[in-house]
C-alpha cells in the first residue's frame, strides 16, 4: 500500500476529497458571484446549520442580505477579487455591511441595539441612557485622521471637507507651536468625527418609529458625578417641543457637589413585572398543595376519542412537571457497549449528554494501534483467528513503520500470558442486565486451577480508575453466563502491555451491582 508521509490512509483520502471540492469550487470563480456564494452555502451546509439553531429566520435573512449585496456589486461587472477588496473596505471603514432587517414582533417588546434594528420599523421605539457617555458613549480609539495615518485623503480634499475639522500652519513659527496646532487638530478629530458617527446612529434609532418616539435621559447613573443630557438628547427634546412633543418630566440639574441620590435611596423593581401582585403568595401555596397532592390515575374509557383525550392529558402533565426541572432526563438507550457502561458509572450527565447528541470519533494512530496490536495477538493463538488477511491486518497498522507497536509486541512476548495457551481469544458476547442489552468482546480468557481469567489488554501505561473496573466486571459476569462457571471462580485483570503490569481487582462488581448501576442512576443533562 502507498504511504503518505506524515498522515494516515484516512486522512489522506479525506484531503485528496477535500483537493476536489476546492477545485470543483475554483471553478465559480470566472462566473457570477452569487452562484459561487450558494455553492459555498451548500458546501459548508450552512441551511442545516440554520435550520438546527435558534432564530433561524433571523439567520437566513442576514444570508440573504449578503447575497443581495453581492448581486449589487456583480451587476457593476466587479470580479470575485474586486468584491472581496469591497468586502475587506466595508469592514474597515463602515464596521461591515449593513445586516438583515430583524423580525419585527407584534406579540413582545424586542430590545434591540441600533445596529440590529437597522431596516426595521415599530410603531413605538424608545431610546433610553441619551446622557452623555453613555449615548454618544466613550470610544477609547481615536478616529485616524490624514496626519497620522497617510492612507487617509486630506480633509481638504474631500466633497466633505466643510464637514470636518481643518488644520493650517499659517503663523507657525516653531515646533513647539506646530506640535500644539497638531494635538488641537487631533482632539478637533476625536470630537467632531465621534460626534458625526454617533449622530449617524442616532439617526438610525430615531427613524425606526412609525408614530411614536420616547427619549429619556438622567441626571445620575451609578456614579458619584452627575452626568448632562448629550447634545442628541437636546437636539431631539427641542425638535419635539417645537413640533408639539410632549415632555414628560423637566427634573432640574443637579447643584454643584450634590451627592447621587440613587446611591443611598437605590429604586429596585422586579422585570419582569409579577402580574399576580399580592396574590402571589396564595398562587405558591397552591402550586405546593397541588405538588403535595397524590397523584389520580386518569379514568380509563373504551372510547377511542375519551382515550385520545386522556392521552393528551397525560402528555401535557409530563410537559409541564419536565419544564419545571432544570434539567432534562435522558432514556439509557435498550442496546449498550461496555464502554458506555464505563461512561454511565463514570460521569452520567457527560453520557447523558453524549446521547442527546452524540459527536462523532475520528480513530486516531493509538486506537488503531491498539487495534492492530490486539489482531497481533489474535494471530498468534490462531492462524484463522481472524477474518482477514494480512494484507489488512497492515491497513489496520499505523501508515509508518510503528516502532511503539514493535516494543507493544516485544513486551507482551515477555508475559506470562505469552507463554500460557488461552481457553479462548475474542470472545463477543451479548448478555442482558435490567432489560438492557449489553455487548462486548473479551480479549483472552484462560484456565485458571478449577476457574477461569478473564484478561483484557491495555496498550496504554497509565493504570485506569475504579470505573474502568466495570469493564471487567461486565466481562467476567459475561463469561459465568457462556461457559456455566460459578462467577466466584472467575477473576478478571487489566494487563498493561509497555509495563508487563497485571492489575487483578479483588472486589468486582457482581450482576446484582451492575442492575442497580443501570437501574438507579438517572441520566440528566441541564438546560
Amino acid at each position: 500500500m502507498a504511504k503518505h508521509f506524515p498522515f494516515s490512509d484516512i486522512g489522506y483520502q479525506r484531503l485528496v476529497v477535500f483537493a476536489q471540492d476546492l477545485r470543483r469550487l475554483r471553478a465559480y470563480a470566472g462566473g457570477q458571484i452569487t452562484d459561487l456564494i450558494t455553492e459555498i452555502e451548500n458546501y459548508l451546509t450552512l441551511e442545516t446549520e440554520i435550520v438546527l439553531r435558534e432564530g433561524s429566520q433571523t439567520g437566513r435573512r442576514h444570508l440573504d442580505r449578503f447575497l443581495d449585496e453581492a448581486a449589487k456589486f456583480q451587476r457593476s461587472g466587479g470580479s470575485i477579487s474586486a468584491f472581496l477588496d469591497w468586502l475587506d473596505v466595508a469592514s474597515d471603514e463602515e464596521g461591515g455591511l449593513k445586516a438583515g432587517a430583524p423580525e419585527v414582533r407584534t406579540d413582545v417588546i424586542q430590545i434591540l441595539t441600533v445596529h440590529m434594528a437597522k431596516g426595521a420599523e415599530w410603531d413605538v421605539v424608545a431610546v433610553p441612557g441619551l446622557s452623555e457617555g453613555t449615548f454618544p458613549g466613550v470610544n477609547k480609539s481615536d478616529p485616524d485622521n490624514w496626519l497620522k495615518n497617510e492612507k487617509h485623503v486630506p480633509f481638504p480634499l474631500r466633497g466633505d471637507a466643510l464637514e470636518l475639522p481643518s488644520f493650517s500652519f499659517d503663523g507657525i513659527e516653531k515646533n513647539s507651536e506646530a506640535s500644539k496646532a497638531i494635538k488641537a487638530f487631533v482632539a478637533q478629530c476625536v470630537d467632531q468625527i465621534k460626534m458625526r458617527e454617533e449622530m449617524r446612529l442616532a439617526y438610525v434609532a430615531i427613524t425606526r418609529a412609525r408614530t411614536h418616539l420616547l427619549c429619556t435621559a438622567s441626571w445620575w447613573r451609578d456614579g458619584t458625578r452627575s452626568v448632562v443630557p448629550s447634545d442628541i438628547f437636546n437636539i431631539i427634546a427641542a425638535s419635539a417641543s417645537s413640533n408639539g412633543g410632549l415632555l414628560i418630566s423637566d427634573v432640574p440639574s443637579p447643584e454643584e457637589g450634590s451627592e447621587n441620590p440613587t446611591l443611598e435611596n437605590p429604586q429596585s423593581a422586579q422585570w419582569p413585572r409579577d402580574y399576580l401582585g399580592e396574590k402571589r403568595s396564595q398562587f405558591n401555596a397552591a402550586v405546593d398543595l397541588f405538588d403535595q397532592a397524590s397523584e389520580h390515575s386518569l379514568i380509563t374509557s373504551g372510547d377511542n376519542e375519551v382515550g385520545s383525550w386522556i392521552l393528551d392529558a397525560k402528555s401535557l402533565i409530563a410537559e409541564y412537571q419536565q419544564q419545571k426541572k432544570d434539567v432534562i432526563e435522558v432514556a439509557l438507550p435498550t442496546r449498550l457497549s461496555t464502554s458506555t457502561l464505563v461512561a454511565l458509572h463514570e460521569d452520567p450527565e457527560a453520557l447523558a449528554l453524549n446521547i442527546r447528541r452524540p459527536m462523532p470519533r475520528s480513530q486516531d494512530q493509538y486506537s488503531r494501534r491498539g487495534t492492530a496490536f490486539h489482531l497481533w495477538v489474535e494471530r498468534e493463538f490462531s492462524d484463522a483467528a481472524t477474518l482477514f488477511g494480512d494484507e489488512y491486518l497492515d491497513y489496520l497498522d499505523p501508515l509508518e513503520d510503528d516502532s511503539t507497536l514493535e516494543n507493544l509486541k516485544a513486551s507482551w512476548l515477555k508475559s506470562s500470558f505469552a507463554s500460557r495457551t488461552p481457553v479462548r481469544v475474542e470472545v463477543p458476547f451479548e448478555t442482558t442486565i435490567a432489560g438492557v442489552l449489553i455487548r462486548g468482546r473479551i480479549d483472552a480468557i484462560y484456565s485458571d486451577g478449577d476457574g477461569y481469567q478473564v484478561v483484557d489488554w491495555k496498550t496504554g501505561s497509565k493504570k485506569l480508575g475504579e470505573s474502568a473496573q466495570v469493564q471487567l466486571a461486565m466481562y467476567r459476569l459475561a463469561w459465568a453466563k457462556l461457559s456455566g462457571c460459578d462467577i466466584s471462580k472467575i477473576s478478571a485483570a487489566f494487563h498493561y502491555v509497555p509495563t508487563g503490569i497485571t492489575d487483578q481487582p479483588v472486589d468486582l462488581l457482581n450482576e446484582s451491582d451492575l442492575i442497580q448501576l443501570i437501574s438507579n442512576i438517572k441520566l440528566e443533562n441541564k438546560q
